[in-house]
């Protein structure tokens, strides 16, 4: 809705819910005017000032409603550019010259090729009012990179809270997929999923990462996993929407989702990855055929769970570590 602005009559077809509020405050006090009681009293139950409600009366009587709406606080007099011609010319020319610096490196670079001092405060205001003309472009802009529009949580998956951690075994389970080259096959996208608590791993490739193999590899996940998964976290992408958040609402687990750019949220998947790829991938130099290829990795990830030291688990395996805490169920098949 439109801001209220004064000396200007503003038609509105719907109003806010403080100005709705407002307007029931104003209601109540000539009720209780009416009912003979203490303006002290009024004004105190109501919680506003006299110097509030006698504003709120004048605005309603001269504007209506729309008087009742926050108007625009925006200073009269505002500060002026301080900075001259000559100035704002030489950072145009630097940030020309060096598309990607940011203001601290501009003022540096002013001052090695001007001798002359300028703050980074300066460089970046001339910067902003540079893009506000259109006269320079972003960086995100000069390097091409596509803006994705932020996600909007108005279904199952939810932000993870900030300082939310896995306290459990089960609890937040790490997602991931990455891009891997399989020799004498296509290239693929290999899924894993890790405990943060207990370290044991899932792994699975397909060749697309789509939501459907998402869901698939959901499945996969609490059939394989030898304990109840009680939530998931995973990164932003789009393989991770759809088809995967329906089956993660279907089967009653939580899914949160972490903030743009934040991949050390995700340390655990993140570490299992770069463990596959050096300790697996990188040990093999062709696979004879898929199922060559699914038996060795099948093997491996057995290897991971059940052989494999991990120091954050004091040398322990996966298993012995589950074991430790008798939370060790019957090994899931691999299909």
């Amino acid at each position: 809705m439109s801001i209220r602005k004064r000396n200007f009559q503003i038609v509105v077809d719907e109003y806010s819910e403080k100005a709705l509020e407002r307007l029931k405050i104003l209601k109540k006090y000539d009720e209780l005017i009416a009912a003979k009681c203490k303006k002290e009293v009024i004004l105190n139950v109501l919680e506003i000032s006299r110097a509030t409600l006698t504003r709120w009366k004048k605005q309603l009587k001269e504007e209506g409603i729309a008087g009742l709406e926050d108007f625009s606080r925006r200073p009269k007099r505002i500060r002026k550019h301080v900075w001259t011609t000559e100035e704002k010319i030489r950072v145009y020319n630097l940030r020309n010259l060096y598309p990607f610096f940011g203001k601290a490196k501009i003022a540096k670079m002013y001052e090695n090729d001007y001798q002359q001092t300028i703050s980074t405060s300066k460089v970046g205001r001339i910067l902003k009012q540079l893009l506000f003309e259109q006269r320079i472009q972003t960086v995100a802009d000069v390097c091409g990179r596509k803006y994705t529009k932020p996600r909007i949580f108005n279904g199952h998956a939810k932000r993870l809270p900030k300082g939310m951690k896995a306290v459990n075994v089960g609890e937040l389970i790490q997602i991931d997929h990455m891009s891997v080259d399989l020799p004498k096959l296509k290239p693929g996208k290999h899924f894993n999923a890790i405990c943060s608590i207990s370290k044991y791993a899932v792994s699975k490739t397909y060749w697309q990462a789509t939501s459907h193999n998402a869901e698939n590899f959901l499945k996969f996940l609490i059939k394989t996993m030898p304990f109840p998964i009680r939530s998931i976290q995973v990164d932003g992408g789009s393989e991770f929407k759809g088809d995967f958040e329906l089956a993660c609402e279907k089967l009653n687990i939580p899914l949160y989702v972490l903030p743009p750019r934040s991949p050390e949220m995700n340390g655990c998947v993140e570490r299992v990855n770069g463990t596959f790829k050096d300790e697996f991938y990188a040990m093999h130099s062709s696979f004879q055929s898929v199922d060559d290829f699914i038996g060795k990795l099948i093997k491996f990830t057995d290897f991971y769970n059940e052989t494999r030291p991990h120091h954050s688990l004091r040398l322990l395996t996966p298993n012995q570590f589950l074991e430790t805490m008798n939370l060790r169920g019957p090994k899931g098949s691999y299909v």
